[in-house]
């Protein structure tokens, strides 16, 4: 499942019919009940076949997080372990009702990505991070709420249809602005103090392109925009 990941996402990167990505479990039962088990305990004792097996993760981590257009995680069920790492990938998360999430390395004796716990840190702060990290207890989608680990809590019977209306409210959006976000965004999490080429072409790009024009008459002539730029 980790190694299929890149290459889902690089086909969802370059297809322009699709504007949202949902990642989401089959059923309601987990979004992600964790890492396979019996996996991790065959990669133990090798140097090698550990590293394959985080480089891995690492890589199908880093794909979400690095996709161009927006990425939802829809949370029902448990989000424990791995399945944390994977809604923390994700631009935003919605939870179901009753969903339960735990960061559980030292339940296993295992260590986090620095990418990993960076995102989990910029989310609920240092605090809360050691809080989870060190003591791995489960806790519930009301507490993840408030917390900030996940972005909105939904009732069962709503969450489809209202991930789905969200997505589809995106979806009306520019897709050159939310693009260009993400970027900015992306590069303000990681630090960077001053605008380079990348965000000065999606900022003055802006100004040339057909959405602004699209925007602005749709403005004047209050009706939906029909951003045409993919």
């Amino acid at each position: 499942m980790w190694r299929a990941i890149p290459p889902l996402i690089a086909q969802v990167s370059t297809d322009p019919e699709v504007k949202v990505l949902v990642v989401r479990g089959v059923d309601e039962t987990a979004f992600a009940a964790g890492a396979d088990i019996d996996e991790i305990s065959d990669h133990a004792g090798s140097d090698e076949l550990a590293w394959q097996f985080m480089d891995t993760v690492h890589a199908a981590e880093s794909a979400i997080g690095r996709c161009e257009k927006p990425v939802i995680a829809m949370i029902r069920g448990d989000c424990i372990g791995g399945g944390v790492e994977l809604a923390l990938a994700c631009d935003l998360r919605f939870a179901q009702e009753g969903s339960r999430f735990g960061v559980t390395p030292a339940k296993l004796g295992l260590v986090y990505s620095l990418a990993s716990t960076a995102r989990l840190v910029q989310l609920v702060g240092p605090g809360l991070a050691r809080d989870y990290l060190f003591s791995a207890r489960l806790f519930a989608a009301t507490e993840a709420l408030a917390a900030g680990l996940v972005d909105r809590v939904l009732p069962s019977g709503d969450i489809v249809e209202e991930t789905q209306a969200y997505a589809a409210l995106l979806c009306s959006r520019s897709q050159w602005s939310i693009r260009a976000a993400k970027t900015v965004i992306r590069s303000a999490l990681e630090g960077v103090q001053s605008e380079g080429d990348q965000i000065r072409e999606w900022r003055g790009g802006s100004f040339l392109g057909p959405d602004l024009p699209e925007g602005l008459s749709a403005f004047r002539e209050r009706r939906t925009a029909k951003f045409p730029w993919r």
